[in-house]
């Protein structure tokens, strides 16, 4: 019971690795098994009327991880500098996982 609750807390605050790579992994499966028009009513600032960079992201991510990233560019190119950003980031944390996973079986 401990370890659920403290997994969802790291989950919740995204303070360790673990819990970066889990929300990561949550909110990915989330998107890809969602309809594509389930999508469209997400943004704030669209619902607001303020043109912001950012509408449209989730949807690119959503053609990116179905497979068509010409149509991700399309809807938003922004995706694409988040990406470049954020998979190094989850590669770190993957690195970090690795590592203390390693540490446990040997202590």
């Amino acid at each position: 019971m401990k370890t659920k609750r403290r997994l969802a807390l790291e989950i919740i605050s995204l303070s360790t690795a673990r819990g970066r790579l889990a929300a990561f992994g949550l909110a990915t499966s989330a998107i890809f098994f969602s309809q594509y028009h389930w999508l469209a009513n997400l943004s704030l600032y669209g619902h607001l009327g303020i043109d912001s960079p950012s509408i449209g992201l989730t949807r690119a991510y959503w053609l990116l991880i179905h497979g068509n990233p010409v149509a991700a560019w399309e809807r938003n190119p922004l995706i694409f500098l988040v990406l470049a950003v954020g998979l190094p980031l989850i590669a770190l944390d993957v690195m970090k996982v690795i590592k203390q996973r390693q540490r446990n079986k040997t202590a």
